[in-house]
């Protein structure tokens, strides 16, 4: 029982002190080098996750949404990336929703070889994977009414019988 104790005592102290901020501007270097900037944001560690708020999402010189609240979360075991009410610009209203309330990409050693997508917004919910070794994305949509209200969104879908399927490799 103390092995356990002193196992989980210095899984939190490691969780505590990993440079949250370094892989927040990591990640923003990788975002980069596909011309994707956020801007005006304001960074936040709080020991156990990290907080980026109030955020510009910038495409190749476009203002396309502001994101409210950024939350990474790196506990080693299971990693989040939690993104909070994205709101798109009216110009991209035909091919965006206009307001996602969250999105969550989670990482677990359990699942070591995918990332667990799952949103909810204007459109209603979706759950998906993206595969690191194909670097394939399969999103599943419900099929909602308020999906049809985004007519460019739902042309790159097709159906199952699970909902309305995107599938995309990168």
């Amino acid at each position: 029982m103390k092995r356990l104790l002193y196992l989980f005592y210095i899984l939190v102290i490691v969780i505590i002190v990993i440079p949250k901020e370094k892989l927040y501007f990591t990640f923003e270097q990788i975002l980069s080098e596909k011309n994707i900037f956020i801007n005006g944001e304001s960074l936040d560690n709080r020991f156990l996750y990290l907080d980026v708020q109030s955020g510009a999402l910038m495409v190749d010189n476009l203002s396309v949404a502001t994101v409210e609240n950024i939350r990474l979360s790196p506990w080693i075991l299971v990693n989040r990336l939690s993104i909070s009410s994205v709101t798109f610009s009216p110009l991209y209203s035909p091919f965006f929703p206009g307001k996602i309330d969250d999105i969550s990409l989670t990482y677990s050693l359990w699942h070591p070889l995918s990332v667990q997508i799952h949103g909810e917004g204007d459109f209603g919910q979706c759950n998906g994977t993206f595969d690191l070794i194909d670097k394939k994305v399969r999103i599943v949509f419900d099929t909602t009414p308020q999906l049809r209200h985004y007519p460019l969104l739902v042309t790159k879908l097709h159906s199952e019988k699970e909902g309305l399927v995107y599938e995309e490799t990168f």
